[in-house]
């Protein structure tokens, strides 16, 4: 088998597919790319048996075809180092791989496609169309609130739930909640299931680039996403998601409007000097500015900001400052994941979870963006 490929071309596509190879001691030929030419074409397949991606791309010429598992590490190395030129493979019987291109020769030995795992299928699976930059957006908003699912699996993934008029999205790490809600796409179907986190991370670096309505498919065990000539299979993750619905509060009268980015650019100079363990910030909230106060104790740290704002309180008549604390690292990903000029954050009293939205003037009536993040305790008094 002998087929030429401009090395760019598929420098770029290993690349993509490459991020869901990892160190697999259990089975190392996923540690590999299958190739797999047929009528001028370049399939190529990489697995960790959890996530397959597969994309195909055009070949400059070809001769015969056929299969072999390459080595990743090696041929991308090779390849990112090389111009943009012509790259001709050739493949023996003995899975000897021959690779010439400037007027260079490499060669190395590839392994056997009958040993690599089969492709998942998606039997009997529903599918919708979304768009790249509805799916890009409700992936951003909720894959940073995801938790590492160490003891609860079910929380190391993004909820899914498709109702007849609307799709939701949620991620939740017990500590935070981000729920994207988007009604442009009207399904009429229901369905329930939850993906997990290293797919969404993988589609969300490869719709950066890419237009088109994605073809999302699922079954009662797999999600498939289709965009183009790259085709994405997980697992889902199997359990019951929390009652997400039941935690979010509906008397939060204590209402803040700040400038998103100021309100950012602050907690990030300051969070240095909080503590490293809780990362709490204190927001001490008038009724047209607030303070942000991080103090490390142990250390002798201490380091305010102010700005301005605006607060309605829910009884107006108190003239003291309304005290509340907040991881400034959980904070700064919340006001890091929204793009409003301005955001609200609807509060109760300092034990209970704060709403964080876009400003209503700012919001897309299609597209709803709901973020809860836990207060931290305020475990010391200030001046």
């Amino acid at each position: 088998m002998k087929f030429i490929v401009p090395s760019q071309l598929l420098y770029k596509n290993l690349q993509t597919i490459g991020g869901v190879i990892t160190t697999n001691n259990a089975v190392p030929i996923t540690e590999n790319i299958l190739f797999e030419v047929s009528s001028k074409k370049l399939q190529l397949t990489a697995t960790d048996m959890e996530t397959t991606i597969t994309t195909e791309l055009e070949l400059s010429d070809s001769d015969g075809d056929g299969s072999i598992v390459v080595p990743a590490k090696i041929v991308l190395e090779t390849l990112k180092s090389m111009p943009d030129v012509p790259v001709i493979f050739e493949i023996s019987e003995s899975l000897g791989i021959e690779m010439t291109a400037d007027e260079s020769n490499y060669q190395l030995v590839g392994f056997d496609p009958e040993c690599f795992p089969e492709k998942p299928e998606l039997p009997d699976s529903s599918s919708l169309e979304i768009s790249a930059s509805i799916l890009s957006s409700a992936i951003s908003k909720t894959i940073f609130a995801v938790g590492a699912g160490d003891l609860r699996p079910v929380l190391a993934g993004v909820l899914c739930e498709i109702q007849p008029e609307d799709i939701t999205f949620v991620g939740t790490d017990a500590h935070r909640l981000s729920r994207y809600l988007n009604t442009q796409i009207k399904t009429g179907m229901d369905a329930s299931f939850i993906i997990p986190k290293k797919p969404l991370l993988l589609l969300k670096n490869i719709l950066q680039s890419y237009q088109k309505p994605v073809r999302m498919s699922f079954s009662s065990e797999k999600v498939g996403f289709q965009l183009d000539d790259l085709h994405i299979v997980s697992k889902l993750i199997e359990g019951t998601f929390p009652k997400w619905k039941t935690v979010i509060p509906t008397s939060n009268n204590n209402v803040l409007t700040v400038e998103r980015l100021p309100f950012l650019q602050r907690m990030r100079s300051i969070s240095p000097y909080a503590n490293q363990s809780t990362h709490q910030v204190r927001l001490k909230i008038g009724s047209a500015s607030m303070r942000l106060i991080a103090e490390d104790t142990d250390i002798s740290s201490k380091a305010e900001a102010t700005l301005t704002c605006n607060f309605e309180h829910e009884n107006p008549d108190n003239d003291a400052d309304f005290e509340i604390g907040f991881s400034s690292k959980f904070l700064q990903e919340i006001l890091s994941n929204l793009d409003s000029n301005e955001i609200v954050m609807r509060m109760s009293h300092p034990g209970a979870a704060g709403l964080v939205f876009p400003a209503d003037e700012n919001k897309d009536k299609e597209e709803d963006v709901l973020m809860l993040l836990m207060p931290v305790m305020l475990n010391s008094s200030y001046s």
